[in-house]
């Protein structure tokens, strides 16, 4: 494992391979009819199947992303909860499912189990159809009865799709992956391959099928379908999955006892048949206290002896060693040298070997709690400290002198010790009294880096700073214009010695056109004073010289117009109030920023005179706003039915709305010319 390499990118990591592999590796037809699922059966078990679609969040740029993702489920209780896979659920906001009948409903998660790669969601019975509030339940068979050759079926949703199935043989019932052809599958920290032994088969499974069910010839559920390897597809245990999911309706998590051993395959020097290698006993660990060393061969667990060759001997002792809980007591048999000893081990809380990341806006970084694991990786003194985990170049942890990086520790800001996220978070609110969005607060942070206790400068923020230079509002003439180059000086015939401004729009209504000014006529001087526009860099000269009016004053314009000269009095306006100066509110929560219509805006735009409205400046990309259809450029008109000429009239019905408990902002925008409805989820108001 990489240590900063965040959760999602290491399941694109393995993603990317398994992608790779299945399509290189794809079999070919067939010569023999594939076996079919009975209809009767499939009838039964079809009806279970849940497709999930859900916005997950993920770490990039200091920022936490969204985006849609989807997966596969399978229907467990009749209280509607969902077994799925963990690498579906992780990191994500929000969740909705479709049911068999197309039906759509909102789920929570209710708990995860990263070491299995299992989760449970459990459905929003009350948002089916009136009488329709009860599900079809799959029923579990014995996965430990499968053997090679088995006929199973794979069910699930692949991609965005509606449910499907295909069917294949059991290549290998009890697959450990080794390490040398495909690495390990690491979710939240955890190897899934120290406990899973997978059901490997060849029933295609995609991109969206993870979650779904493998199903024997009796539509009973064998293995949960999670990985592809090469050419053919990877299940966890229906006996494990169900036992997990039992534990996790129950208490929300699944708790399994740690004896503090880290063990590899026993070494081909060693010559031995039994046991598995210590490759680490962790300080203050029970192991540790019993008397086990590095070096030590674990022979048995509970006198079962570890007799399976290489990673499936690893898998064999970590299977023995989690089957127990907390407290209970593990008696191991080892060699060490050439003579055998015995030791039994009260067992510890097996702790998650990473935290939930959060995203600390303040401080433009996404942050966690160390754990015992990552502290020990580290080479960290304890697990006090916030982790840095990804961080903003541009944000004020990025710009912090000196920056903080990728890795740091937050250990106290301003002399006050932090241990926890929630500690930290604490602390910088307190520093922003009354919510106010707009104050910046210096602070004094000290964070461990490779051993050493540093200081840095952070100048704390809750927005970003839209500084807003002050105009003076100086004199305007109503038109754009672009330089008159030679070559377009001489293809118009003009042979201007100093080239020109040639007008490419004159705004209705303006001074300019009550003058007579067109587009394509050229500006040669202002009171006799030459217009020099010959180059692209020159496209600010006419704007200069015209500033140097007072408003009100009539200049004669030379104008070039059909092959000749002609002196135009033009009254000097006083410039439009630019789109610096318009009044803006930012979204920091829903990610959007918008502001009043500039003269600018709507001549850029074309917008016409009686669009009454405010203008999405900016949208985060991958951000709530963006995902619920919001895109620069929208002219809001309307929230929940109601016009919102300014922008303080959209931040109150942002506010109404999610003050109501509503799930749903539905806005009403003008998009090049169509209106349209977007409508933004509202739960990042609703929760902290």
């Amino acid at each position: 494992m990489i240590p900063w390499i965040a959760p999602w990118q290491r399941r694109l990591v393995v993603a990317a391979f398994v992608s790779a592999v299945l399509y290189w590796g794809a079999p070919g037809a067939s010569a023999e009819p594939a076996p079919t699922l009975p209809q009767e059966t499939l009838s039964r078990i079809f009806p279970s199947i849940v497709r999930i679609e859900a916005i997950r969040l993920s770490p990039i740029d200091g920022h936490m992303m969204k985006m849609w993702t989807a997966g596969s489920g399978v229907v467990v209780t009749a209280q509607g909860h969902v077994l799925t896979n963990c690498h579906v659920t992780e990191n994500v906001d929000i969740f909705r499912c479709y049911l068999f009948d197309g039906q759509r409903v909102d789920a929570r998660r209710v708990g995860e189990d990263p070491a299995t790669d299992l989760a449970v969601l459990q459905l929003d019975l009350d948002q089916l159809a009136f009488g329709s509030n009860a599900v079809s339940v799959a029923a579990f068979g014995d996965s430990d009865a499968m053997k090679a050759g088995d006929v199973v079926y794979a069910l699930g949703s692949p991609g965005f799709l509606a449910q499907s199935v295909t069917v294949g043989i059991v290549s290998n019932p009890s697959l450990v992956l080794p390490l040398q052809t495909v690495g390990k599958m690491q979710i939240k920290g955890e190897d899934v391959g120290l406990l899973v032994r997978w059901i490997l088969h060849d029933a295609k499974i995609f991109g969206g099928n993870s979650g779904g069910p493998l199903v024997n010839s009796r539509g009973e559920v064998v293995g949960i379908n999670e990985i592809g390897v090469f050419n053919l597809s990877g299940a966890i245990p229906g006996n494990l999955a169900h036992g997990v999911a039992g534990q996790l309706i129950a208490g929300g998590k699944v708790m399994r006892g740690w004896s503090g051993l880290t063990v590899q395959p026993r070494l081909e020097v060693d010559n031995a048949t039994v046991g598995v290698l210590v490759s680490n006993v962790a300080a203050g660990s029970p192991a540790e206290k019993a008397g086990l060393r590095s070096g030590d061969i674990v022979l048995s667990c509970d006198g079962t002896p570890i007799a399976d060759a290489y990673e499936k001997a690893v898998s064999a002792f970590y299977r023995l060693e989690t089957a127990h809980l907390p407290g209970q007591m593990l008696a191991v048999e080892y060699r060490r040298g050439g003579a055998r000893a015995s030791a039994t081990l009260a067992l510890a809380a097996r702790e998650p070997a990473e935290s939930d990341l959060n995203e600390m806006r303040e401080w433009g970084a996404v942050v966690t709690d160390l754990t015992t694991e990552v502290a020990r990786n580290e080479r960290l003194p304890d697990t006090k400290g916030v982790l840095f985990q990804n961080i903003s170049p541009a944000g004020p942890a990025g710009q912090a002198e000196p920056e903080l990086r990728q890795g740091d520790v937050v250990i106290a800001v301003e002399g006050a010790p932090v241990s926890r996220v929630a500690e930290l978070t604490a602390l910088t609110k307190s520093y922003f009294p009354n919510g106010d969005t707009t104050a910046t607060r210096p602070v004094v942070a000290s964070f461990r880096r490779d051993g050493a206790v540093l200081s840095s400068v952070v100048e704390l923020r809750n927005t970003n700073p839209h500084p807003v230079p002050p105009t003076v509002h100086k004199a305007w003439l109503g038109v754009t214009s672009q330089p008159l180059t030679p070559k377009l000086n001489k293809r118009l015939g003009i042979n201007s010695e100093n080239g020109g401004a040639r007008v490419t729009r004159v705004y209705a209504g303006s001074e300019a056109a009550k003058a007579g000014l067109k587009v394509g006529d050229v500006l040669l001087a202002l009171d006799g004073m030459p217009v020099v526009e010959q180059r692209s860099e020159d496209s600010q000269v006419l704007e200069r010289q015209v500033r140097q009016y007072r408003v009100g004053t009539t200049a004669s314009v030379t104008v070039w117009r059909d092959g000749k000269s002609t002196d135009m009095p033009v009254v000097m306006e006083v410039q439009p109030k630019p789109t610096s100066e318009m009044p803006l509110w930012e979204d920091e929560k829903l990610e959007f920023e918008v502001r009043q219509i500039s003269f600018e805006d709507r001549a850029r735009l074309e917008l016409p005179d009686t669009a009454a409205g405010v203008l999405v400046s900016s949208t985060v990309p991958s951000g709530w706003a963006e995902l619920g259809g919001l895109r620069g450029d929208d002219l809001v008109l309307a929230a929940d039915g109601a016009s919102v000429p300014t922008v303080d009239d959209l931040h109150r019905a942002r506010d109404a709305a999610a003050g109501s408990g509503r799930r749903w902002l539905v806005l009403e925008v003008l998009r090049r010319g169509k209106t349209a409805f977007v409508e933004i989820n509202l739960k990042p108001l609703q929760t902290k």
